[in-house]
């Protein structure tokens, strides 16, 4: 296994203006930065804090929850038109409305995992030994950036979110305690307590954010104070100093979650690949994931290994996690999701990319298929989908669609609708005609009792899913729904058209422009090309 050279700071101290650029350097590698901002209520709030000049953001961590069951489909049973997959899906006032059926990637809080593993990386009340190359680095580390603001402000920053605190912090601890990210052994008085030991350390002359600090805050787990910290801010979001300084001080005593944010900041700044440079952050984690088995810091140091081009090493971890963690349907703690909000991939994607990647198709697609059956994520059965329907499983293409798509897969429902538009056309054999062909008997019993639908069923179906497309901002999808609901005379057709005037790729296609020019003409008939009805 290849190992890079460790980065140190030395204890050489620059001159003048060049002292305070290394500063600069050293601390824009501490922050945290996010790539897409989360959504309200699904999501905890952005953080964002200034450097001088950047700005930062962090993501937060809880995700929402699953409604579909997790457990793999039956992909050969029959099953009316859009059949609902689950038997909450069957209850549900509209088989049109997206279900929130996101994968999520828990951690196993039992025994049966194939190893013992911790949820945090340092026991309760205790902090992680640190690594021979980790004692070396001299004490300044984790200093962040002094104040670039007038002491004036400094304090009437201080004195604002600590007046937030002592008059609002039952308001924040119900936060905290409604996001699953306070503990449920902090109570009130607790938060209280280490709020303001927290305020004061981060306020400080000298705000060393390093693992001392934290000693006169809370002397059991460092997670602790992480979470206040993250209450904290959910009632004072204007303050983004006091959750930063947290940040950076938890990950030097070795915090699973907050040094996972940390080298996802690395990933990010440094590139892709082997041109990601060894650190101390990457080294703790290393150190974490082989002395605890912790799920997350295994998740991320396996994330490593692969870009240092250590893949042997990778499949190994990615194996061994894809049996520590499972599809739940309730919302993890932030400690919990081995992917940290999607920063990291989960096991099977992983895994499934490894493959991929060395063209060992059988085993890629047989990752694909745990991705799409068991942990139902929407990307992967729209791909499984794909695969089914190169083998003429018609049935399974159809049903995995109709999960996608029914937990808001703009792509899913476009195509969805394409594959009930040409049924309808007579392109594709519907279930009933295929069902006709396969039991004789089965097809007149139903055709006494009116039970196939009709090709127009089949039409209302597309019109549907179309619709539900382009409520997800498919735009392939409004085109589709406008040029049917020209054909059904409804007066806002154009209106619909007119919305691709934003996709010039759209809106200047030869057949649109074709459409355009002849939509004002009650003799003229529009159609979906074939180009428009990809499977």
């Amino acid at each position: 296994m290849v190992h890079s050279k460790d980065r140190r700071l030395t204890n050489r101290r620059p001159s003048s203006s060049a002292a305070t650029q290394k500063i600069r350097e050293c601390a824009l590698r501490l922050c945290l930065s996010s790539p897409t901002p989360p959504t309200p209520l699904q999501h905890l709030p952005t953080i964002f804090w200034h450097t001088e000049s950047q700005l930062i953001r962090i993501y937060p961590t809880t995700r929402p929850p699953l409604r579909c069951s997790t457990a793999a489909m039956s992909l050969q049973r029959s099953s009316q038109l859009l059949r609902p997959l689950c038997q909450s899906c069957a209850h549900s006032p509209s088989l049109l409305l997206p279900s929130s059926t996101i994968s999520a990637t828990t951690i196993i809080a039992g025994r049966s995992a194939t190893r013992p593993y911790t949820v945090s990386a340092s026991h309760q009340g205790k902090f992680i030994r640190k690594s021979p190359a980790a004692k070396q680095v001299n004490s300044t580390y984790g200093r962040i950036l002094p104040k670039s603001i007038p002491r004036a402000i400094w304090d009437e920053n201080y004195n604002r979110v600590k007046d937030s605190l002592e008059r609002g912090y039952m308001h924040m601890y119900n936060i905290g305690q409604m996001y699953q990210v306070l503990d449920p052994k902090i109570t009130p008085k607790i938060f209280l307590e280490i709020g303001r030991r927290l305020l004061d350390q981060a306020y400080s002359v000298s705000p060393n954010a390093n693992a001392d600090a934290l000693k006169s805050i809370w002397k059991g787990d460092p997670a602790r104070v992480y979470e206040v910290a993250r209450s904290i801010f959910y009632g004072a979001p204007w303050d983004t100093h006091v959750l930063r300084w947290t940040t950076h001080a938890t990950s030097d005593a070795g915090l699973v979650h907050t040094l996972a944010l940390r080298v996802a900041h690395q990933i990010k700044q440094y590139g892709q690949g082997a041109h990601l440079p060894t650190s101390r952050e990457i080294e703790m984690i290393k150190k974490i994931a082989y002395e605890t088995d912790d799920p997350v810091a295994l998740s991320v140091w396996a994330d490593v290994a692969r870009r240092w081009g250590q893949t042997e090493e990778a499949l190994t971890i990615y194996h061994h996690l894809n049996k520590m963690v499972y599809p739940s349907s309730r919302t993890s703690r932030y400690n919990e999701d081995v992917t940290i909000s999607n920063m990291y991939k989960p096991p099977w994607k992983a895994l499934f990319d490894i493959y991929h990647e060395a063209e060992r198709l059988d085993e890629s697609e047989q990752m694909l298929e745990v991705g799409a059956l068991i942990y139902r994520d929407p990307q992967a059965l729209v791909t499984y989908a794909y695969f089914k329907k190169e083998k003429g499983d018609w049935e399974s293409y159809e049903q995995c669609l109709a999960a996608a798509a029914m937990s808001g897969h703009g792509e899913a429902c476009l195509r969805l609708g394409n594959y009930y538009y040409r049924i309808f056309k007579g392109e594709i054999p519907s279930r009933d005609q295929r069902m006709a062909e396969k039991y004789p008997w089965r097809a007149r019993v139903s055709k006494i009792l009116t039970y196939f639908a009709s090709k127009q069923d089949y039409r209302r179906l597309a019109v549907n899913w179309y619709e539900m497309a382009s409520a997800h901002g498919e735009a392939e999808g409004t085109r589709n729904f406008a040029v049917l609901m020209r054909e059904d005379g409804h007066p806002n057709a154009w209106e619909l058209m007119n919305r691709l005037r934003s996709e010039p790729r759209l809106w200047n296609n030869k057949n649109v422009i074709k459409l355009r020019e002849q939509w004002d003409n009650p003799r003229f008939k529009p159609t979906l090309p074939t180009a428009w009805l990809e499977l």
